[in-house]
């Protein structure tokens, strides 16, 4: 398994395919195992990296506060440690709290930027629904399989959850292979509610596509919404019939778009 040191810090990654650079940054809890349905495609036209967040999975566990801009410039120095000058950035969720740190704050590392289902932060943000936000935030102490399951509502929508339970199946499966401990989703919660770029998202000259579910319950698509209006040029789209990880439920739709996206500003 390879891994790299950034900063003090091992981090896990991994490489697939060839030709312009492509960086995939998961979300809360989640590691790099969790592009499964991404690696397949994006690998066939881009040299996709794929890593694990710092406390997450196969990378270190440093103690102390973890926040979105420490995050971003473990992307970057993993960036540097692959002598990748530039890249496209692909981010869900957290991991589009990320991306949008890393535009902002290393603008000619990035070419294309894709943001999922993510928000700006602060007060800017449309929050879910009392009920998620109670799941979330359990999920979010305790990290355990009880409360696992519980998320799926906030993951996944109704529909996918009865007709379509092997795509739940699946991704719980991926997710026991490396279980988070509390303590790090506690470190990630806290840098999700420290995370605000509303002021700061017009500086972002980066081709940008900002792709959301059309039932997302955990990141409303109005946070989509928000983005698009503050970063010039943005390209918005909205996936219907799916909620949160949209990327496994309408993973086809989600791939073809950001492959003809990224293809078109390709350097």
């Amino acid at each position: 398994m390879p891994r790299i040191k950034i900063d003090g810090i091992s981090i896990h990654y991994e490489i697939h395919g060839e030709g312009f650079p492509l960086i995939l940054i998961r979300g809360f809890g989640s590691n790099a195992d969790h592009w499964y349905c991404q690696v397949p495609a994006f690998s066939k036209r881009f040299r996709t990296v794929v890593f694990d967040n710092r406390g997450i999975g196969r990378s270190d566990k440093p103690g102390g506060l973890y926040s979105i801009a420490d995050m971003s410039e473990d992307t970057v120095g993993l960036m540097d440690a692959l002598n990748i000058e530039c890249a496209h950035v692909l981010g869900i969720s957290m991991g589009g709290m990320i991306a949008q740190e890393v535009a902002l704050r290393n603008p000619s590392r990035v070419n294309g930027l894709v943001l999922a289902c993510t928000h700006c932060g602060g007060s800017h943000t449309i929050r879910s629904r009392k009920e998620t936000a109670e799941i979330f935030s359990r999920f979010a102490s305790t990290g355990s399989p009880e409360d696992g399951t519980k998320m799926a509502g906030c993951l996944f929508t109704q529909k996918t959850i009865r007709e379509r339970p092997e795509i739940v199946s699946r991704y719980r499966e991926v997710s026991s292979r490396f279980p988070v401990e509390p303590d790090v989703l506690s470190r990630q919660l806290q840098a999700i509610y420290g995370h605000e770029t509303w002021k700061r998202l017009h500086e972002i000259k980066n081709p940008t596509l900002i792709i959301t579910g059309g039932d997302d319950v955990l990141i409303p698509p109005e946070n989509s919404r928000t983005l698009a209006e503050r970063i010039s040029g943005a390209k918005l789209e909205v996936i219907s019939g799916c909620g949160h990880q949209l990327i496994l439920e309408e993973d086809e739709v989600f791939n073809n778009r950001v492959i003809e996206f990224l293809t078109a500003v390709s350097l």
